[in-house]
C-alpha cells in the first residue's frame, strides 16, 4: 500500500486548492512537505542504519510526511509546531520536529523556548524537505552522523548583525536538558537519553552564499553507558551562474566525515554529482549521480545513482559488516523520489 503514497502526492500536488493554508489571516497558517520514492541495492545487507535500502524495491524507505503550524500572537510573540513522519518513523508515531514560542526583543534579537532543531549543518533547518537541495535526500555520511537525533529540548538565542547591504552574520547559542530518542539501527536498538546539549552555531549569509559552523557538546547515556559527545562542523553553500556547490565537514570523537558537491541549473533541470568520505568508527567513501526535474515550483521528481564502499572490513554505511555475512563490501543504490512542499 505504501507505493500509492508516490501517486497521492502527485494528485494533491495538482489539486488547485492544495496550496499553503492561511487558517486566520496573518495570524495562523498552516504547512507541510512530504516525500515518496523507489529504491533498491544491489546488497542483501541494508544500506545506510536509518533507511535501511535493501535489494529487494522499496517504496517505503525514504518516507517522509510532515505538517507545520504558525502562530503569530502579536508583532513580536509567535509559536511554531513541526511533526513529521521520518523515514525511521512510522505513521502511527512521528516524531515532534519542534514546538516552541518565540519572541523578538529588537530587530536583532530572537528568543526561543521549547523543542528546537540543532543548528549543526547547512541545512538542518530543513533537512526533511525534499524541494530544500538538489539531491533526493542529504548526504547521509553527515547528516545522519547525529544518528538522527536532530532536536533539542530548551532555550536558544540568534542574534543577527548586517555587515553590509550584502552580508549578514548570525549567531546562535543554544541550551538544552533531558531529551530522550530510540534509535533502529537495523541490527541493534538504541535508547539515547540526553542530559545536556549545548553548542554554538555561526553563519554568514551573502547574496548567493552561506556558511556555517557550529559546535555541539551533549553529555548522553547510550543503553546505560555514560558518554560525551563534542562535535564540530563546518560547511557551506555558494552559487555563481548555473553552478551550485555545497561541502560540510563534520568531527567528532567517534567519526570524521564529509562530502563535497555539485549542480547544474538549467531552468527546470538540475544534474549534480557528490563525493562523500567517512573515516574512524564507520570507513567508507560513496560517489552519486542524478538529476532533478521540476515538474512545478513546489514538486520535483529526482532519478539518482549512488555507489558506496565500506573499507578494510569495516561495515561503512551497511548496518553489519557484509563480508561476515559473504557479501561484496559495495553497493549500488537506485532511487526515484518525488518530493512536494506547501
Amino acid at each position: 500500500m505504501k507505493r500509492y503514497l508516490f501517486w497521492l502526492v502527485l494528485m494533491l500536488a495538482s489539486s488547485p486548492i492544495f496550496a499553503a493554508v492561511e487558517l486566520i489571516e496573518d495570524r495562523l497558517s498552516l504547512s507541510g512537505f512530504a516525500s515518496v520514492s523507489a529504491t533498491k541495492t544491489d546488497n542483501s545487507v541494508p544500506l545506510y542504519a536509518l533507511y535501511q535500502f535493501e535489494d529487494d524495491w522499496c517504496y517505503d524507505c525514504d518516507t517522509t510526511v510532515g505538517l507545520q503550524l504558525d502562530l503569530s500572537l502579536t508583532d513580536s510573540i509567535w509559536s511554531s509546531v513541526q511533526v513529521a513522519k521520518r523515514p525511521q518513523d512510522t505513521f502511527s508515531d512521528p516524531s515532534l520536529e519542534w514546538a516552541y514560542v518565540g519572541w523578538r526583543p529588537s530587530d536583532n534579537l530572537e528568543v526561543r523556548g521549547g523543542r528546537l532543531r540543532v543548528p549543526m549543518f547547512v541545512a538542518s533547518e530543513y533537512f526533511y524537505v525534499g524541494n530544500g537541495y538538489p539531491w533526493a535526500r542529504p548526504p547521509l555520511e553527515v547528516y545522519g552522523a547525529m544518528l538522527g537525533v536532530n532536536s533539542v529540548n530548551g532555550i536558544d538565542f540568534l542574534y543577527s548583525y548586517n555587515i553590509n547591504d550584502e552580508m549578514q552574520l548570525s549567531v546562535q547559542p543554544f541550551y538544552g536538558r533531558h531529551n530522550h530518542e530510540d534509535v533502529d539501527l537495523g541490527v541493534m536498538d538504541f535508547e539515547i537519553e540526553t542530559d545536556v546539549q549545548t553548542g554554538l552555531s555561526i553563519k554568514l549569509n551573502g547574496p548567493n552564499y552561506v556558511v556555517n559552523a557550529s559546535y555541539l557538546f551533549a553529555d548522553y547515556t547510550l543503553n546505560d553507558v555514560q558518554a560525551e559527545l563534542n562535535a564540530y562542523s563546518v560547511g557551506g553553500r555558494y552559487e555563481f551562474d548555473t553552478w551550485e556547490l555545497w561541502a560540510e565537514f563534520e568531527k567528532d570523537e567517534n567519526q570524521h566525515t564529509g562530502y563535497i558537491a555539485s549542480a547544474l541549473n538549467l531552468d527546470r533541470w538540475h544534474p549534480y554529482v557528490m563525493y562523500a568520505h567517512t573515516w574512524k568508527w564507520r570507513q567508507s567513501q560513496s560517489v552519486m549521480f542524478g538529476v532533478r526535474y521540476d515538474m512545478m515550483h513546489n514538486l520535483s521528481i529526482n532519478a539518482e545513482y549512488l555507489w558506496s564502499e565500506a573499507f578494510d572490513g569495516n561495515q561503512g554505511q551497511f548496518v553489519m559488516p557484509p563480508q561476515s555475512v559473504g557479501e561484496s563490501t559495495y553497493a549500488n543504490l537506485l532511487t526515484l523520489m518525488l518530493s512536494y512542499n506547501f
